[in-house]
């Protein structure tokens, strides 16, 4: 028979279940009472509406040769094109895969930072872009042409021995003709064509072109009318922005509080000012525009938005600016200072404004001061995380966000580091779980042909979660639920996880304690992967591709931690060619704790 000395000795042991997290990365509220289907880490993780998933990893689909700056698009009928900008050029990515060709579409400017977007009118489908700096620019699935005051001829040339630049005069050698250059396309490292302004004189075939500064070629053939689309009543130089409201164009005037619009189906024409600045009572200037619907399409009940540098957003509704009985203001209201130009999404019919106080959805805007807006932000479960990852923001290196509407995928690219690599946050727009994705040195990105794309400093753009590696690369995984607390001194010795997956993989398994996560070394890449690649069924109820089939696994390794507070660490490394299909399910944790008495 045990005696009462004898049972003392006896430790406690008691197994801890941790969920899995449903409920994302958590870097808000009290730690001690976190949910248990929350993370305290979770990098290159996706969360799902049941678990979350291992991320897949990014391939390159083309280099453009200097930092990405920004992507868009063009849509129309089967011509699907991405647009990449760098500092100084414009590539069609789609062109420079296909092989058709290796060099930009425009080039020559001051600025990459343009705002793009995309308009039907009777003479097609044209994807508009300003960037404040340089001649507004329009692609209709072809070419870029620049937008002046008046039409622009084309030139072509051969045999350039030095580069020509825009806004330089060109001169013919023989015939003294003489044209501003307006744009520059290449279609050869010596051939190309010159997009001028109006021509005194006439070009002559063969003769030799020079510029006001370096540039010299000859002649290829004669002269001819490229665009004769012109805008009046503003420098298209100055508009910085745009956006298409009512089936109007809209533009900002870069530091001004004006904002320009065009008739009706019109990419130019005269334009028309509205002057904001008596709306606006912080001063500053606007910074964007957008289309706000008050249900999740476009129609009657669509309004206007205007938004400042300082945070301020006048709300108007209507179709005609020009008639104040079809154009009123609703009102103007305060949110925190947004990022930048690019900082916003919509999400459903709501717009969702990205500033130093977190996401902000625009229809809470309308409901709540900027003090009660901080807790309806979508970022508030990483509001302590978020001012990091903003806080470095740069002109070369700006927060950027893309939603990709079929996966609800949300990614937001920062300049945050963690070591040597590069951060950007992650949620289910479904759920508003989110995550982290290590790894990524995202600079902007887009979603063409339902793909979600992003451009880095090192001149690629690449596909982003595909594949099982960082274009060619391993990349490490890891998981570490929220702590679980005790009062009683406790030692971990088992970890235990349950996975999908298409067969047994390895891991690392961990324990730590209070609040203190120690490194995890990273496991052998895993050696699965499906070829279907996941995303065949929807993300939130988190369908597995049909090509391999699932099962679920459990498997326990020795683990070794002490403390009040105790949560178990999974470590998990991908680097294979197909999508690594890899399923969180739950996690355990068994711990001894005192002797029972």
């Amino acid at each position: 028979m045990l005696t009462r000395a004898s049972r003392s000795r006896v430790p406690v042991t008691q197994t801890e279940n941790y969920p899995a997290p449903s409920g994302g990365w958590v870097q808000s509220g009290n730690i001690v009472t976190a949910k248990p289907n929350q993370a305290e880490r979770l990098d290159n993780f996706i969360p799902t509406a049941q678990g979350a998933r291992l991320r897949g990893g990014a391939q390159e689909y083309c280099d453009v040769g200097a930092a990405v700056v920004q992507l868009f698009t063009y849509n129309s009928g089967g011509n699907n094109d991405l647009l990449a900008a760098t500092a100084d050029s414009i590539f069609d990515a789609y062109r420079l895969v296909g092989g058709s060709n290796a060099y930009a579409e425009a080039e020559g400017f001051a600025s990459g930072d343009w705002s793009a977007t995309q308009i039907s009118t009777s003479g097609g489908q044209f994807t508009i872009a300003v960037n404040g700096s340089d001649y507004m620019q329009y692609w209709d699935g072809t070419e870029f042409n620049p937008v002046t005051d008046e039409q622009i001829e084309e030139l072509g040339f051969d045999a350039e021995t030095a580069a020509f630049a825009v806004g330089e005069t060109l001169t013919g050698g023989t015939s003294g003709a003489t044209a501003e250059i307006i744009g520059i396309k290449k279609t050869s490292a010596t051939a190309g064509a010159l997009k001028l302004g109006a021509i005194t004189g006439t070009f002559q075939d063969d003769e030799t072109i020079t510029d006001s500064a370096t540039g010299s070629a000859t002649v290829d053939g004669t002269s001819s009318t490229a665009s004769t689309v012109t805008l009046t009543n503003v420098a298209t130089t100055a508009l910085s922005q745009v956006w298409l409201f009512k089936e109007r164009l809209f533009f900002v005037e870069k530091d001004t509080t004006s904002v320009w619009y065009l008739p009706v189906e019109s990419i130019g024409g005269a334009a028309t000012e509205i002057d904001l600045g008596s709306i606006f009572q912080k001063g500053g200037s606007v910074l964007f525009g957008a289309t706000w619907s008050l249900d999740s399409g476009s129609g009657l009940d669509d309004v206007c938005l205007f938004v400042t540098d300082q945070g301020e957003v006048a709300v108007y509704e209507g179709t005609n600016p020009a008639n104040a009985s079809t154009w009123s203001l609703v009102g103007v209201y305060d949110i925190g200072l947004p990022l930048n130009k690019h900082g916003f999404f919509k999400a459903g019919g709501d717009l969702a404004i990205l500033t130093e106080d977190g996401i902000i959805p625009v229809s809470e805007a309308l409901k709540k001061d900027r003090a009660a807006l901080q807790t309806v932000a979508i970022s508030y479960p990483i509001e302590d995380a978020w001012r990091d990852g903003v806080s470095g923001a740069t002109a070369s290196h700006p927060v950027s966000v893309t939603l990709w509407q079929s996966r609800t995928f949300l990614l937001i690219g920062t300049p945050l580091l963690d070591g040597n690599k590069y951060v950007s946050y992650v949620a289910n727009a479904r759920t508003g779980a989110w995550g982290r994705v290590t790894g990524w040195d995202v600079r902007c990105s887009a979603v063409a042909q339902d793909q979600l794309y992003f451009g880095n400093s090192n001149g690629k753009v690449l596909k982003a979660d595909t594949g099982g590696d960082d274009d060619g690369s391993a990349y490490t995984a890891e998981y570490v639920p929220k702590f679980s607390y005790s009062d009683v001194m406790r030692t971990a010795n088992f970890a235990s996880l349950t996975y999908r997956a298409s067969e047994e993989v390895d891991f690392n398994l961990y324990a730590h304690a209070d609040y203190v996560i120690d490194p995890m070394t990273p496991p052998q890449p895993i050696d699965i992967y499906d070829d279907s690649a996941w995303g065949t069924g929807i993300w939130g109820t988190f369908v597995w591709g049909a090509g391999e089939a699932t099962s679920s696994f459990t498997a326990r390794q020795a683990v070794r931690a002490s403390g009040y507070a105790l949560a178990p660490g999974l470590s998990i490394t991908s680097n294979r060619t197909g999508f690594p299909s890899f399923e969180l399910l739950s996690m355990r944790l068994r711990a001894e704790s005192g002797y029972a008495l």
